[in-house]
């Protein structure tokens, strides 16, 4: 599976790598080693969480390690009249007016509080290929919304 980052997306995601392979994971085997010389293994809890921690940090290791062998960078500079993977975009929905600007980035960027969303979003979805003032219409569970393309930024 190909992972689309931005520019920057990738460079925090390679930093993030670093710091776990450089920081967090020795320091949480340097843990274990501890909480294993303190003898009765049965009941430490210290070992028992840093057990816990050392797996979730291996969980986080691999999917960086798979994204960062199978990802492709997103052109921002490219002008585009159309919604794209990398397009800042203003939206608005029809059924109330509100207005909302939002970046379309890849699953593995996605970030909804900074107004990051995946191109695999049922919004994307509707929008991607779209110009400016089209309308779109996408469905989340059982509600049906309706939007319209306000501006792109690529």
């Amino acid at each position: 599976m190909v992972h689309y980052l931005t520019t920057a997306g990738l460079k925090e995601l390679e930093k993030e790598y670093r710091n776990l392979v450089d920081v967090e994971i020795p320091e949480i085997i340097d843990a274990i080693n501890k909480a294993m010389e303190q003898g009765d293994l049965k009941e430490n809890s210290e070992l028992e969480t840093a057990k816990v921690e050392r797996d979730n940090l291996t969980v986080r290791k691999n999917e960086l390690e798979e994204i960062l062998a199978n990802y492709e960078i997103i052109n921002e500079d490219t002008k585009s009249k159309n919604v794209s993977i990398g397009s800042t975009v203003t939206v608005q929905y029809l059924h109330n007016n509100i207005k909302f600007t939002l970046k379309i980035v890849g699953s593995s960027e996605a970030d909804a509080i900074n107004d990051k969303i995946s191109n695999e979003s049922p919004l994307a979805i509707a929008i991607m290929g779209k110009p400016e003032g089209r309308e779109a219409e996408f469905k989340v569970k059982s509600n049906q919304f309706k939007v319209k393309i306000l501006e792109i930024k690529s």
